[in-house]
């Protein structure tokens, strides 16, 4: 079996510059560790609540087995849930923060227009742009390095249209794909650039900003969906510590198939209820 490509964290720019890859979210070493054991000791523990205590005596009590399996549960489910959530977590942050450079993006693409309107060149716009920009978001925000980047191209001769091309291409977000491709034929042609960017900018402004209703429209539901997703397990938590008779039910062969069944059932309902949540573009 092949050995899966991995995707570099940067890559060079037309200027041979390292520019960030949006099509991968890499964490930060003592980020990524500190995730890693977090998502391993929540799986452990909740392991332990599905799983823990088995092979208790005739009394109810703990054996050797009894301590052997809750070490070998914390151990097998911690590795399992830190496998299947870390994948899941990644996508999150990746999915925010290509929300980020969406709105980031409509600020710069809505300077532009307003440059271009009151005559300048393109070369102008971008750098008045930048200014505008500056003052909004820091110096480390993902446009700022970007839109720094396009005016250190034309300023060695490279056209506006390359960099945004190059910018597109790496972002992999179909708003900023669509206007550098927009903007370059306008560009080449010879066109009316200005009004060409400025209905090409209402356009993808009111696209990303019903994205962004629909998406405030729902954030209640999103929030009652993952309430729903605890409640079971403090439940389950809840009756195990005040019940020792229930809790017992857990550690037979019916108890264990029960749980299996029911945690199967449980990741497919997250799996579909994020499936119905996700709003696609």
């Amino acid at each position: 079996m092949a050995k899966k490509e991995r995707i570099p964290q940067y890559v060079m720019s037309q200027l041979n510059t390292p520019m960030l890859n949006y099509r991968v979210y890499v964490i930060p070493t003592q980020k990524k560790i500190m995730l890693i054991l977090g998502l391993f000791m929540i799986g452990g523990l909740l392991g332990q609540v599905f799983y823990g205590n088995l092979f208790l005596n005739s009394d109810g009590e703990m054996t050797k087995a009894s301590y052997i399996s809750n070490f070998v549960v914390f151990i097998i489910v911690g590795l399992i849930v830190k496998k299947v959530a870390y994948p899941m977590v990644l996508d999150r942050l990746k999915s925010n923060r290509e929300m980020e450079l969406t709105n980031q993006f409509r600020r710069f693409f809505a300077a532009i227009a307003v440059s271009l309107s009151s005559g300048m060149t393109v070369p102008d716009a971008v750098i008045s742009a930048n200014n505008d920009l500056r003052m909004e978001y820091s110096d480390d925000s993902y446009i700022v390095k970007e839109v720094q980047e396009m005016i250190n191209g034309i300023q060695n001769n490279l056209s506006i249209e390359v960099m945004l091309k190059d910018f597109g291409a790496r972002s992999e977000i179909i708003d900023i794909q669509n206007f550098s491709e927009v903007f370059a034929v306008g560009y080449r042609a010879g066109g009316n650039l200005k009004d060409i960017v400025r209905k090409t900018s209402d356009i993808i402004g009111d696209k990303i900003e019903m994205s962004a209703e629909i998406e405030t429209a729902i954030a209640s539901n999103k929030t009652q969906f993952d309430v729903m997703m605890i409640v079971p397990i403090v439940i389950i938590i809840l009756l195990r510590t005040m019940s020792s008779q229930f809790a017992a039910s857990f550690s037979t062969v019916a108890g264990v198939f029960a749980t299996t069944v029911a945690i199967g059932i449980f990741v497919g309902a997250y799996k579909l209820g994020q499936k119905i949540m996700k709003i696609t573009g």
